[in-house]
């Protein structure tokens, strides 16, 4: 008999997307089937916090979308509507911001959302001094916050800021219990007690180091989800995931590599889905350096590089070449085309550039990025056909983050060097301003590779401010084109997909990634 119609909620990556699916106990030929209520996800890693604003890994990330909501969120294709907002509106002259909350949302414990949540969550990341707090640098527009009635949030920005719908959406910003967190403080993401969210999903257990329990919220304001429960299973090694997979033991696993794509589509009783993402990968050049400055010499490498040949030797089926500095699922991604590789261009530029006999410099890379040394030897390879002599460094990851942030250009010694890369909110704006925009007093709080172009600082910093978005797309634009091509900040190898693979046992699953493609009902295949 037909015991419940059951689906799955599964965020993957860093990119708006949902997968809704039924899992079948076992296969019948009748009509009737007997379905799951507990549907298992295997992870590559643990989670680490369920804070929204400290949340910074995949996993991470995934459970709490299930556990909060935003004000504002974007639909599939790229459109911002409301979440825990009825309404919106913006001032004449762009600076104030008025929110209306929907009336009658609960959090998981039963206590109404109002606009004092709203603002407390806010003055938190902006008052943070914690370096955990993701959303404290993107918030610093916020010059007043204001709850003036139950449901009515003003927030007062000091400049005109076109990014303010695709800030609102960011899960950073996800609205928190105010008294949860005047109780819990910094504390608030390390305690299954300390979580209380509005999402379809609640935190009920957490064995760290191993997996996190969510049970369905009954009373969610965006209706009642099909699935009763979801495990999310730390598995970090990817064949053991894949196993796993095979032996039933879990429903879906994340994190999949070209090896394991290859294995599991071989698999007829495995589905592989993917979309595309935010995040990219990536090799910046370190400016301070006296060779790397030069803007020939960085047009050099960047058409001494034969991506294609990097993503179809280590990547391929899970990655796409790079055609800007953003993903195109960004808003204010412009396709400037995949830079095809082209060795007597590069080395007519190095001649150009002062270098007609090449040059030797080196690649800082971490085995922390997937196949991240194996592609600094390729890279390594295809720079010596130019005459470009790079020596490589395998750094800790723990020695290479700490070079990226507080370090003086006068310290700072990677002329090339791997970094994983995706904005903090789906927005150029976010993607582009702390990366390369001119840093301050010498330091590399988020420009780690010390770029500098005047230019671009002026059409980033007029975006920021241009609340017509026409106008504001045409102003990305041309800083991305001096930015991938003109003056190069980095090499930008390929785009990700975020992927998935499932039993056969899972069944009706609807694919939503960010697009205008309609998403459609899952059924109950009879």
């Amino acid at each position: 008999m037909n015991k419940k119609v059951i689906g799955i909620l599964v965020c993957l990556v860093l990119a708006a997307g949902l997968y809704f699916a039924t899992s079948k106990t076992e296969k019948q030929e009748s009509s009737s089937a007997e379905y799951k209520d507990t549907i298992v996800f295997a992870a590559n890693t643990d989670i680490l916090t369920h804070d929204p604003q400290v949340q910074n890994d995949t996993t991470s990330e995934q459970v709490v979308r299930m556990i909060y909501n935003t004000l504002l969120k974007f639909e599939d294709d790229g459109k911002v509507v409301g979440d825990l907002a009825e309404s919106w509106e913006v001032s004449e002259d762009g600076l104030t911001w008025t929110i209306k909350l929907k009336s009658g949302v609960k959090f998981h414990n039963g206590k109404e959302v109002t606009a004092a949540d709203a603002k407390a969550t806010y003055e938190r990341a902006l008052n943070a001094k914690d370096g955990g707090f993701r959303t404290t640098e993107i918030i610093k527009i916020f010059k007043n916050i204001e709850a003036p009635e139950k449901y009515t949030l003003k927030i007062t920005t000091s400049v005109p800021y076109g990014p303010m719908e695709a800030l609102l959406c960011n899960l950073s910003l996800a609205v928190m219990d105010s008294e949860v967190l005047t109780k819990h403080g910094l504390e608030l993401g390390n305690h299954v007690e300390a979580e209380n969210g509005t999402g379809p999903y609640k935190l009920t257990a957490w064995t760290k180091g191993d997996e996190v329990t969510l049970e369905r919220f009954d009373d969610y304001f965006g209706g009642k989800a099909p699935t009763a429960k979801i495990t999310v299973r730390a598995i970090p090694e990817a064949a053991s995931r894949v196993i796993a997979l095979e032996n039933g033991e879990v429903d879906v696993i994340g994190g999949i590599s070209a090896n394991d794509l290859t294995t599991l589509e071989a698999n007829k009783s495995i589905k592989v889905l993917k979309r595309p993402t935010i995040s990219q990968r990536l090799f910046r050049f370190g400016c301070n350096d006296p060779i790397i400055s030069n803007t020939k010499v960085r047009q050099a490498i960047v058409h001494a590089i034969d991506r294609q040949a990097i993503i179809d030797s280590m990547f391929a089926g899970t990655v796409y070449p790079s055609t800007a500095p953003l993903a195109p699922v960004t808003w204010g991604y412009t396709n400037l085309g995949e830079i095809k590789p082209d060795i007597e261009k590069a080395k007519a530029l190095l001649k150009e550039a002062g270098y007609p006999n090449g040059f030797s410099t080196k690649i800082v890379t971490c085995e922390r990025y997937a196949k991240g040394v194996q592609m600094a030897e390729v890279l390594a390879a295809q720079l010596a056909k130019a005459g470009i002599k790079a020596k490589i460094e395998v750094w800790e990851w723990s020695a290479l983050s700490a070079s990226w942030s507080g370090v003086k250009k006068e310290d700072f010694n990677q002329p090339i060097f791997v970094m994983g890369a995706g904005p903090s909110m789906r927005d150029a704006d976010g993607g582009l301003r702390g990366l390369y925009t001119t840093t301050e007093n010498g330091v590399n709080d988020s420009n780690y590779g010390f770029y500098s172009n005047k230019k671009v600082d002026e059409l980033i910093n007029a975006g920021m401010s241009e609340t017509n978005k026409e106008k504001r797309a045409k102003l990305y634009a041309e800083a991305e084109k001096i930015l991938y091509l003109d003056d190069p900040a980095a090499f930008w190898l390929f785009d990700m997909y975020g992927m998935c693979a499932m039993s056969d046992k899972v069944e009706n699953v609807t694919l939503s990634p960010i697009n205008k493609k309609k998403k459609k009902k899952a059924v109950i295949k009879k």
